[in-house]
C-alpha cells in the first residue's frame, strides 16, 4: 500500500519491543526521512512514539532496529507533515509473539510474570519474579544471575548495579607472560625473584623479604614500580584501609586512595584549578610562624628542598598534606599529614635551630576524592560538569580495620576511645576527638591513647589473619617462624627411618628435597613424597633431644605418631606441634638457629617467642567448595577459636580450609559472618542467613594469578 499513513491491527494491550525497518536499496532511500512509528489503541498520531523519526542515514545495510517496549492495538507509520509529496511504500509486514500465557523462566521477569520477558542484567538479579540491582559491595558478572555475591576480602564495588568488584592490582612481565595479583600472597614461589618491574596499577602494596609478610622491605605506591634494584620479595600485601574505602570515624578526612569520579559518575575538578568552579582549596599559605616544632606523633615525611617555597609546593603537591616545617639551616622539609601531635619533647634530637611553621590551604594538585571539610556524606570532589558545583564520591566506608586492628594497629581506623582499663581516653592535643591510633615511633605495639598524661593501650582486638591451618587436611609446608627453614626428610627420600630436619624451603619443590606434609584428621602428619608418617624415634619415648624420623603409617594403633596443633598467645599465625602420647613438641636444638641439616627432636614444650618450636603453615594448595543459600536460617555450633569475618568471600575461603571442621557459614544480625560446625539449617528469630557447605575439591595453589569475578 502506497501514501501518507498506515496502519496495522494487533490484539488489544499486544506487547511491542521492537520494530525492524528494512528500507528500500535501489534507489529512494530518502523517502523515508521524517517518517514515525506509533504504537497504541488510536491507530492515528497521537499514539506514543516508537523511537526518533527515521532518516535514511541511520540504516546499517538498509537494516534499522527500533526499540519500542510499548504495548497497542495498533502499529502505524505517519509523516508529521501535511503538505503532501510524501509517499511511503510498505512491501512486507512480519509481526512476530510469543505465547503471552506461559510464566518468565529462570532469570527472566517482566510487569505481569507472564510472556514477553527481559533478562536479568549482570550487576543484578532475579527475586520475587522482579530485577533487583546489587547493593554496594556486591556483584553479579553474568545475566540472569538468581543472587549477587560479596566480593572478595579487600575489594569492593564503589556503586550499585556493578558486574565486578574492585581492588588493589599488582601486574607485570613474566617471561612474556602478563601476570596480575589481586590479593596477597604469603609465597610468591619462583615468580619471588621476577617481580622487579612489576607497577602498582591501582593502589599501594607492601613488599616483605620473607614468606608470610615477615621482614618488610618496602613499599611501593600507586602508580610506581618496583625498582630493578630490588632483590628477592618473597611475600607481598596490598594496602587496604584508606585506600579503597574511608573511615567512618573521620568522615573520610584521612582517605588518600585514587578514585577521581562521583556517584553519578561525573569526572572530579583539579583541586587546584579554578575552572569550572571557583573554590578556597586551590593552595595558599593560610599562615607561618617560627617555631622549634615539637613533631611527636605526627604523620611526618622529610624531603630536601632549596627554598620555603618548594617546601609548601611539596605539601600542595601532595594530596594529604595539612602543613610543612622547613628548616632555615639546612633547607629540610617536613610534610606533616595530620595535626594529631601531642604536647613534649622534640621527637627529632637536634632540631634547635630556626624552624618555619606553615598551614598549607591546598588539598593538592589532583583531581582525586578527598574531605577536607568533614562533609558528612565522605569524600566528595567539585566536577567537571558546570552544571553541577560538587558532589559525593563513589567511595565506600571501610569495613575491614574498623572494629580490631591489624599487625600493631598503624592502620587502625576505628571509634573506639577507652582504654584496656575501661577508662575514658583524653582528648588528642588540638583535636576534638580522642578515638585510639598508633602512630609511628610511639613505642606501642597496639592502638593507644593518652590518660592523665600517659600512654594507655586501648580495648582493641587484633584482627584474625588467614593464617594457614595444619589441621584444615591440605598439602603444605612447616616453616619454622624464627629460623625461615622448612620442615624436610632427609637421605634418598625413600627409605623408613630417614631423619627429619630443617632445611632451605624451595618453591617449587624440586626432585632432591620434599617438604610438603599434610596432617589428616587423626592427628598423623604424612610427608607427601615418601608417605611416611613423622614418628618419635623408639617406641613411645618420653626423653627430651629424642631423634625424629619417617616410619609406616601406623594407623588405628596405639602409637606416638600423632599431634596436636597448640596455638601460640602472641602471634596469631604460629603455633607448635604436641605429640599427643608423649606430651612433648617438635623442636630444633639451639635458639632460633639458621644452621640447615639440622636434625629435628621432640623436647619439653617452650613458650618462649624465640623458641623454635614455633611454626607457620603454608599451603601449596586451596580447597574450593560449594555453598548453599538459606535465607531466615542459622547454623548451630561455633568453631573454637574462630572469629567474625566482614567478607562472606573470606569466611567461606576459610570454611573450605577447615575441611569436615566446619560445616558451613552463618551472617549474623550485626552482618558479620561466623563458621559454624552445623550441617542443617535451622529457622531463624532474627532475620540470620546461612550458606551450608556442599562438595569440595582440592587444587594446587596458582601462583600467577587469581582473579574473582
Amino acid at each position: 500500500s502506497s501514501g501518507i499513513n498506515a496502519e496495522w491491527p494487533l490484539r488489544p494491550g499486544f506487547p511491542v519491543e521492537e520494530v525492524i525497518v528494512v528500507n528500500r536499496g535501489d534507489c529512494c532511500a530518502d523517502r523515508i526521512d521524517g517518517f514515525r512509528i506509533h504504537i497504541g489503541d488510536t491507530g492515528t498520531s497521537s499514539d506514543p512514539v516508537c523511537g526518533a523519526a527515521l532518516l535514511s542515514a541511520d540504516f546499517i545495510s538498509s537494516v534499522k532496529h527500533v526499540k519500542c517496549e510499548l504495548t497497542g492495538r495498533y502499529i502505524s507509520v505517519h509523516h508529521p507533515s501535511n503538505s503532501g509529496g510524501k509517499v511511503l511504500t510498505i512491501c512486507e509486514l512480519e509481526a512476530y509473539t510469543v505465547d503471552l500465557d506461559r510464566p518468565c523462566p529462570s532469570g527472566y521477569f517482566s510487569a505481569t510474570g507472564f510472556r514477553p520477558c527481559k533478562p536479568c542484567r549482570a550487576g543484578s538479579y532475579i527475586a520475587g519474579g522482579q530485577c533487583n540491582v546489587c547493593e554496594r559491595g556486591t556483584y553479579s558478572s553474568q545475566d540472569q544471575s538468581t543472587e549477587c555475591f560479596d566480593c572478595p576480602a579487600g575489594h569492593t564495588t564503589y556503586k550499585p548495579n556493578t558486574s565486578q568488584c574492585y581492588g588493589p592490582l599488582l601486574e607485570g612481565n613474566y617471561y612474556g607472560y602478563w601476570l596480575k595479583r589481586y590479593v596477597q600472597v604469603p609465597d610468591l614461589g619462583y615468580v619471588k625473584d621476577r617481580l622487579q618491574g612489576f607497577k602498582a596499577t591501582v593502589g599501594d602494596w607492601e613488599l616483605f623479604d620473607k614468606d608470610y609478610y615477615r621482614l618488610k622491605k618496602g613499599t611501593v605506591t600507586h602508580g610506581q614500580t618496583i625498582p630493578y634494584t630490588t632483590a628477592t620479595v618473597n611475600s607481598i600485601k596490598p594496602i587496604i584501609t584508606n585506600k579503597f574505602c574511608y573511615a567512618p570515624r573521620d568522615l573520610g578526612k584521612s582517605y588518600t586512595g585514587y578514585r577521581s569520579t562521583t556517584v553519578s559518575g561525573k569526572t572530579c575538578q583539579n583541586w587546584s584549578s579554578q575552572s569550572p568552579h571557583t573554590h578556597t582549596y586551590a593552595g595558599s599559605i593560610s599562615s607561618c610562624i617560627h617555631n622549634d616544632m615539637d613533631f611527636w606523633g605526627a604523620d611526618i615525611r622529610s624531603v630536601w628542598v632549596g627554598s620555603l617555597a618548594e617546601c609548601v609546593q611539596n605539601c600542595k603537591d601532595e594530596g594529604s598534606c595539612s602543613s610543612v616545617t622547613y628548616r632555615t639551616s639546612s633547607g629540610q622539609c617536613w610534610l606533616k599529614h595530620q595535626q594529631n601531635g601531642h604536647s613534649g619533647a622534640s621527637h627529632y634530637a637536634g632540631l634547635q635551630s630556626l624552624n618555619i611553621e606553615c598551614v598549607v590551604g591546598s588539598v593538592g594538585n589532583h583531581n582525586l576524592c578527598r574531605n577536607p571539610d568533614n562533609a558528612s556524606e565522605g569524600p566528595w570532589c567539585y566536577t567537571t560538569d558546570p552544571a553541577t558545583r560538587w558532589e559525593t564520591c563513589d567511595v565506600p566506608k571501610c569495613s575491614n580495620d574498623v572494629d580490631c586492628y591489624l599487625e600493631e594497629g598503624n592502620s587502625y581506623m576505628g571509634v573506639v576511645a577507652t582504654t584496656e582499663t575501661g577508662q575514658t581516653c583524653d582528648n588528642w592535643a588540638g583535636t576534638s576527638d580522642n578515638y585510639c591510633k598508633n602512630v609511628d615511633g610511639s613505642g606501642m605495639h597496639k592502638p593507644w591513647c593518652y590518660k592523665s598524661g600517659q600512654k594507655k593501650a586501648c580495648s582493641v582486638d587484633k584482627c584474625k589473619q588467614d593464617c594457614g591451618n595444619p589441621a584444615s587436611g591440605l598439602w603444605g609446608r612447616f616453616l619454622a617462624k624464627n629460623s625461615g627453614l622448612c620442615m624436610e626428610v632427609v637421605g634418598t627420600h625413600s627409605r623408613i627411618g630417614e631423619n627429619v630436619q630443617l632445611h632451605h624451603c624451595q618453591v617449587p619443590h624440586k626432585s632432591s628435597t620434599d617438604h610438603v606434609w599434610k596432617m589428616n584428621s587423626n592427628g598423623y602428619i604424612i610427608n607427601k613424597k615418601t608417605q611416611y608418617c613423622l614418628n618419635v624415634l623408639g617406641y613411645r619415648s618420653k626423653d627430651p633431644d629424642t631423634n625424629l624420623n619417617m616410619w609406616t603409617c601406623q594407623y588405628n594403633m596405639n602409637t606416638d605418631q600423632k599431634w596436636e596443633v597448640e596455638w601460640s598467645s602472641f602471634d596469631d599465625c604460629a603455633f607448635r606441634l604436641k605429640n599427643k602420647d608423649t606430651h612433648q613438641c617438635v623442636d630444633a636444638p639451639g635458639e632460633s638457629s639458621t644452621t640447615t641439616n639440622t636434625n629435628m627432636q621432640q623436647y619439653y614444650c617452650e613458650d618462649r617467642t624465640t623458641s623454635d618450636q614455633w611454626f607457620y603453615f603454608i599451603p601449596t594448595q586451596d580447597r574450593l567448595c560449594d555453598y548453599t543459600y538459606y535465607n531466615n536460617k542459622y547454623l548451630a555450633g561455633s568453631i573454637t577459636g574462630e572469629t567474625y569475618y566482614a567478607s562472606l568471600g573470606s569466611a567461606q575461603q576459610a570454611c573450605s580450609r577447615l575441611g569436615e571442621m566446619c560445616g558451613g557459614v552463618t551472617r549474623t544480625s550485626n552482618g558479620l559472618h561466623q563458621l559454624r560446625k552445623g550441617d542443617s539449617p535451622t529457622q531463624s528469630p532474627y532475620g540470620e542467613k546461612s550458606w551450608l557447605k556442599g562438595d569440595c575439591a582440592d587444587t594446587h595453589y596458582n601462583y600467577y594469578e587469581q582473579s574473582f569475578a
